[in-house]
């Protein structure tokens, strides 16, 4: 795919998606988003990629929805899909791609609002610059939160909190983000692409199996209220871990051979 509203590039273990179409503020089109889609499957099929950094060039990572944005033609039933049915689509989903993805950190240096903030919330670690603004105009716009954004978002900063910030369309500093857990680090806003990458270099150097299976362990556990059940998680992870660490080994001994 030739890409017209993203870049792609590697730097090392890293592949670097960035938001690039400042004409209508790296709003979500069908277009961006498939081209977002693809460059982060990509980066899943390299085996050299170990981590993904999600970012934007502009003052603005994301504004949401493209409005003006032409629908996307369902080439199975004819139907005219808008960008929140092609985000939110069951099992294809925006969500779904980035958990069974290699790890994602999103380096923003700029706002996030609406699509453009919910998009991130199933992000793994979310580094903001210092002036960047975190927006949940939904209401005040006349709509209404997407994109997994009612049980995400609690997760992140707590139900009541959640319900604060999308009810009352509050916009958050940098500093109030980190402070309620919406992001976990703060830094100067040129030093926030260098800040992703020194992180995501390190995920990348992680074992990946483990990466993986801890990833989906927080994923299942984190608000599993059976005891038992989120130790049969942790234990069918560990037999799995240690079923492929055995096979490696017959592997390589069988090669000595």
């Amino acid at each position: 795919m030739d890409y017209q509203y993203i870049r792609y590039e590697t730097r090392g273990p890293v592949a670097i998606l960035t938001y690039d179409r400042q004409e209508r503020r790296n709003a979500w089109s069908p277009e961006l988003y498939r081209e977002a889609e693809h460059a982060i499957e990509r980066a899943n099929a390299d085996d050299a990629v170990g981590a993904i950094v999600l970012t934007h060039e502009g003052a603005i990572f994301c504004a949401g929805t493209d409005f003006k944005g032409e629908p996307e033609i369902d080439p199975e039933t004819g139907r005219k899909l808008n960008i929140a049915q092609i985000c939110m689509m069951q099992d294809k989903s925006w969500i779904h791609l980035l958990e069974r993805s290699k790890p994602v950190v999103a380096a923003i240096h700029g706002t996030a609002m609406g699509l453009g903030i919910t998009q991130l919330l199933p992000v793994d670690i979310r580094i903001g610059g210092e002036s960047s603004i975190w927006s949940f105009p939904f209401i005040a716009l006349g709509y209404m939160p997407e994109l997994g954004c009612t049980a995400l978002l609690p997760r992140l900063v707590g139900y009541g909190r959640a319900l604060d910030l999308v009810l009352t369309s509050q916009k958050l500093t940098a500093q109030e983000a980190k402070e309620i857990g919406l992001i976990t680090r703060v830094v100067p806003d040129g030093q926030v692409l260098d800040e992703a990458l020194a992180v995501a270099e390190q995920l990348a150097a992680a074992p990946r199996l483990q990466m993986q299976l801890t990833r989906k362990l927080f994923r299942e556990n984190a608000l599993q209220a059976d005891v038992n059940a989120y130790l049969q998680n942790e234990t069918d992870a560990f037999i799995e871990m240690l079923r492929a660490a055995k096979k490696a080994r017959e592997a390589s001994a069988a090669a000595k051979v």
